[in-house]
């Protein structure tokens, strides 16, 4: 029973360890534009091998997300967009794979790209990324359409250049990247026109720093228990002449 006892308790550990992980990457985001926290999600694991029929342990099943929507915050800049209520914005990841985001930081490269502020390009509809000709005035629509007026045009000319690729899958088919996008588990972005944009604000981060500092305090204090526990076990086990150990 002890040796059960100590495999429970050490994938307990390792479950709390990696949501300790998470909370603190949550907090550390939360000022993040357009960050969406994360949520590990547990199981049940059971060990395989000779003589562990019976040993079950608990690990990370997946590493989902909390797709609240952020707060909004008017900057009044042009070039900032938040997508409103359900929606993603496309971009090219480093990679050269399309990728998701809610950061609707934007910018104009030195070479006409539209980007993210992350350097992300932001893609058009017909899948590639925008590139813009010397403007002297840009405004992006809530639909994504991007217009300007060409250097050394009369203020009047302002015509339609591009539109922004805003997609709108279902959450169960998104997986967060290494880089903190998001990405399809299959196949590509299909352009949705009913996702709408917010010119001129940008969506927070939707981590909420009081109940993260709440879930960091309940967690250590779930490490203090679990860490006593396994020492329990570990002496009980020597007591059976076990040599399981904490040494």
């Amino acid at each position: 029973m002890s040796e059960q006892l100590f495999y429970l308790a050490v994938g307990a550990l390792d479950a709390t360890m990696q949501r300790l992980t998470a909370t603190a990457n949550n907090l550390a985001n939360r000022g993040t534009t357009g960050f969406k926290a994360q949520q590990p999600v547990f199981a049940a694991q059971a060990f395989v091998g000779q003589g562990l029929p019976d040993r079950v342990g608990v690990g990370v099943r997946e590493e989902s997300a909390d797709f609240r929507d952020g707060p909004i915050e008017e900057t009044g800049r042009s070039l900032d967009v938040a997508v409103k209520g359900a929606g993603w914005i496309a971009v090219q990841a480093a990679d050269g794979s399309t990728a998701l985001t809610r950061n609707g930081s934007l910018a104009i490269s030195a070479n006409g790209i539209l980007q993210t502020a992350d350097g992300h390009p932001v893609l058009g509809q017909n899948g590639a990324p925008i590139a813009l000709p010397p403007l002297q005035q840009v405004t992006i629509g809530s639909d994504g359409t991007i217009s300007g007026v060409p250097q050394g045009q009369h203020p009047s000319q302002i015509a339609a250049l591009d539109r922004i690729l805003l997609a709108r899958p279902p959450n169960a088919a998104l997986q967060r990247r290494a880089d903190g996008l998001f990405r399809l588990t299959s196949g590509t972005p299909a352009a949705d026109a009913a996702v709408q944009l917010q010119v001129g604000a940008l969506e927070g981060s939707n981590a909420d720093p009081v109940g993260l500092m709440m879930t960091m305090i309940e967690t250590t204090r779930m490490f203090q228990m679990q860490t006593e526990l396994l020492r329990n076990a570990a002496n009980a086990a020597q007591g059976q002449g076990s040599p399981l150990s904490l040494a």
